[in-house]
């Protein structure tokens, strides 16, 4: 006889696996058509999800829905900090820092103070929009410069920015989220409170990433070095949660952990290669998967009477992001960096590479439900945007840059 939990949990594994099977032939096709995945990965939850055939239908106010966002996020940014390199952010550190902070407020306001505008909605409702989609998309970045040799103090600045403006933009929508639904906190309490969850990630990434780094090193204490893949998942899971339940920025915390494990030698900590690349091979790949249920859950909570009604106005936002939000973020993070020297084809290549998506898919679906009267038209606009600059400028990257001289040499 079936239990009611046992039928749940068979349902569970049911959509996992109609999930996976047609993720999977959602990425054959994004490859054989040189097209970003998650694209294909959105339209492939519109297909089987409810607004088409209804295969799978997980509710997105469900402790499983949150639980594969939060994990997702937190897995990705984890990867994106294990690739961030020390030695790109001491040439361009000035450039990133100013992006990742100031630049990422800048794109908050400018596409806050626009949503407010074309949605006609309190300027907080825009700013919390803004700041879902201030963040970058790693995931979509890294895969692009890994096939296309572009310069390397682009490149790098380009992957390093990604990885940050992804826990900052968390923050910042954290603050938003909070400061829209309390209504008290002022500008000063804002900043302040952006600055606790920051430095409190910082520090607690830190500690969690150095003790994991020291148990895989290539030393005598380092007694989980066979263990190297469940060090890392320990790993990602105790910093956003010891984070967390210290009221830091769990995103902050498994970033800064996944640059410190990433970047042992710095630290004085040798990690054998072996146990490296098993470490950065089983989190990309636990990267990919998350990757492939948050976006064609995405696709799947996609309703089109709200798509109608919203649709065009977040298509209007999203270039307001892509136009105008952008270049402006860029001249005000380079201008300022003298020392990084930034020629006119390396800016201009900046102003376009700008895409959004794991990260601000996860956020939006955490956030809809905290604003439910606002939820439809965040998804609605999140859902645009990700789609517009996904297919739009990533899938353009190397065009670009081959149009504005960027490749290296030997290409």
């Amino acid at each position: 006889m079936h239990t009611q939990e046992l039928e749940l949990a068979q349902s569970f594994l049911s959509t996992l696996l109609i999930i996976f099977v047609f993720g999977t032939l959602g990425g054959k096709v994004a490859e054989r058509l040189h097209i970003p995945d998650v694209v294909v990965y959105v339209v492939v939850g519109i297909l089987i999800g409810p607004p088409v055939f209804e295969l799978i239908d997980i509710d997105p106010r469900s402790v499983l829905y949150q639980v594969i966002l939060i994990s997702g996020a937190s897995f990705i940014l984890f990867h994106g900090g294990m690739v961030t390199r020390l030695s790109t952010l001491r040439r361009v550190w000035r450039t990133i820092g100013l992006l990742s902070t100031v630049g990422v407020v800048v794109t908050a306001v400018v596409v806050g103070v626009g949503a407010s505008w074309v949605f006609h909605v309190p300027v907080a409702v825009g700013l919390l929009l803004g700041a879902i989609v201030a963040s970058t998309d790693p995931a979509a970045l890294v895969p692009i410069f890994q096939k296309v040799p572009v310069r390397e103090k682009v490149a790098h600045t380009v992957i390093s920015e990604s990885a940050f403006t992804d826990a900052t933009g968390a923050i910042l929508t954290t603050v938003v989220l909070g400061f829209l639904t309390a209504g008290q906190m002022g500008w000063f309490g804002v900043g302040a409170e952006f600055l606790r969850l920051a430095a409190g990630g910082l520090v607690i990434g830190g500690v969690v990433g150095l003790m994991a780094a020291f148990l895989i090193s290539e030393n005598d204490h380092g007694l989980l070095r066979e263990f190297t893949p469940m060090v890392a998942v320990i790993s990602v899971l105790a910093s956003y949660l010891v984070a967390e339940r210290l009221h830091a920025s769990g995103f902050m915390s498994v970033f800064t952990a996944g640059i410190v494990l990433g970047n042992a030698d710095a630290f004085r900590l040798t990690i054998l290669e072996r146990q490296a690349h098993a470490a950065h091979d089983f989190i990309d790949a636990v990267g990919l998967k998350f990757r492939m249920l948050i976006f064609v859950l995405l696709g799947s909570q996609v309703d089109f009477g709200t798509l109608s009604a919203y649709g065009w106005p977040s298509l209007l936002v999203a270039c307001i992001f892509m136009a105008i939000a952008r270049p402006m973020t860029v001249v005000v993070s380079l201008l300022p960096d003298r020392k990084a020297a930034w020629r006119r084809e390396e800016i201009l290549f900046l102003f376009w590479t700008r895409e959004t998506g794991v990260v601000p898919a996860a956020l939006v679906g955490m956030v809809a439900g905290a604003v439910p009267e606002y939820g439809k038209l965040l998804l609605a606009a999140v859902f645009v945007l990700v789609l517009a600059t996904l297919a739009i400028q990533a899938s353009s990257t190397p065009w670009m840059a081959k149009r504005l001289g960027l490749l290296t040499p030997e290409v």
